[in-house]
């Protein structure tokens, strides 16, 4: 009986030490695919490229001038014919361009603000599905490593070789296990459907089983991530692009002081006989302009203000999200390390010694579950530790905007 036990411990042992990857027949989960997929499928991201996509269009409509207008007088038997185009002044359709092109890299950059957005969102549901997973597996192994303690106490208890405590101790520890494991398969089915909702996919649809997680060291110091934000962060350039717009328009207010042109052209045609031509010039006046003009370049100058402002205000959350972020990369980083260093490795070496004592009647059947689940809670709180980590680059990753690991 022993024997058993001593076996089914070194089985569970190894499996905690190793982390055996569990053998499973659903195809493994890709999180690039994940990643391609989204790109492609996700609403949100559709609908911001599309947005982009009109504003690039939009900017070649500002290039151009009024269309002209053509017109015919009937006066008896005297016709009239017309041609007007209306000019503004030269510097104002290039000005308008820069305005459009402008507004088309702020919706660009606002377009990859909300892509790293929902790929963070996903990256996030994959880590959750990942430390899922890993829980149903190690507690897997603790429901067998239970049922089989729980029959051996069983044994011991009906030949009066173990007290009825031990019996229920373990009927409570195994059925504590097993309502884990239903409540792991719960949550799963939540992130997957969190996972379908951001892929456009059936929200019933099953995914496979995730690889291990990247949980590669981060070296980047904070004040190269800094410089790394302010040069990436495609929120951060977003408003730069909106401080850049209302300069525009500043330009573009003050040249209201400016004329804008009217050209005319008739002709005038009586039996059959084309008589009388003329040509027009005329230009516009600001007349009005301490009342207008004055007015909408003030306006200007002030929306000027509040861009520079927002900007320096959305400057300063952003390095505090990097700041915060790096922060939980490295407390989660120093967490996994000593899990997997000095946590459990004296887990396991306590597990052994609790077996060697039971073996020998120096300890009870209680001090040995105990230490069965100071290890498996140790092996769960290392992979929690993982996905923390996993879960912090990936915040790190977009408040920064840009890929990291591709920067060390």
């Amino acid at each position: 009986m022993i024997k058993s036990i001593k076996v089914t411990l070194l089985i569970l042992v190894i499996a905690c030490v190793c982390f055996r990857a569990q053998a499973d027949t659903i195809p493994a989960l890709e999180l690039q695919e994940l990643l391609e997929e989204v790109r492609l499928s996700n609403p949100e991201i559709q609908a911001q490229r599309a947005l982009f996509e009109a504003a690039q269009a939009r900017i070649s409509s500002m290039r151009h001038v009024m269309d002209p207008m053509i017109g015919i007088e009937f006066v008896q038997n005297m016709r009239m014919y017309s041609v007007t185009q209306q000019l503004p002044f030269p510097t104002k359709l290039s000005t308008l361009s820069k305005f459009a092109s402008t507004e088309a890299e702020q919706y660009e950059n606002l377009y990859k603000r909300k892509e790293q957005e929902i790929i963070n969102k996903v990256k996030k549901g994959y880590a959750q599905l990942f430390l899922i997973h890993k829980r149903i597996e190690t507690v897997e192994q603790s429901v067998a490593f239970l049922k089989q303690f729980f029959h051996i106490a069983s044994q011991k208890y009906a030949v009066g070789k173990a007290n009825q405590t031990d019996v229920l101790r373990a009927q409570v520890e195994l059925a504590k296990a097993e309502n884990d494991l239903l409540m792991f398969g719960d949550e799963r089915k939540i992130v997957e459907a969190r996972l379908n909702t951001l892929l456009n996919r059936d929200i019933e649809g099953e995914f496979g089983v995730p690889h291990e997680i990247d949980t590669s060291i981060i070296t980047l110091e904070m004040s190269e991530l800094f410089e790394l934000t302010k040069e990436n962060q495609p929120g951060l350039k977003a408003f730069d692009q909106m401080l850049k717009k209302a300069e525009v328009m500043v330009s573009v207010a003050k040249q209201t002081y400016l004329p804008d042109f009217t050209l005319k052209f008739t002709q005038q045609e009586m039996n059959h006989r084309f008589t009388d031509r003329r040509f027009m010039v005329g230009f516009t006046v600001p007349l009005w302009f301490w009342g207008k003009q004055n007015e909408m370049v003030r306006e200007m100058e002030a929306n000027l203000k509040m861009a520079k402002a927002n900007y320096q205000a959305t400057e300063n959350m952003v390095l505090l999200a990097v700041r915060e972020a790096k922060v939980k990369v490295d407390n989660n980083q120093r967490t996994k390390a000593l899990y997997r260093n000095s946590i459990i490795p004296q887990a396991t070496a306590n597990l052994r010694s609790a077996l060697t004592a039971y073996e020998a009647n120096q300890a009870d059947f209680l001090n040995l579950l105990e230490s069965e689940k100071t290890l498996i809670q140790s092996e769960l709180e290392y992979r929690r530790a993982q996905a923390d980590f996993f879960t912090a680059v990936g915040d790190l990753e977009e408040a920064v905007g840009v890929d990291i690991m591709d920067k060390q």
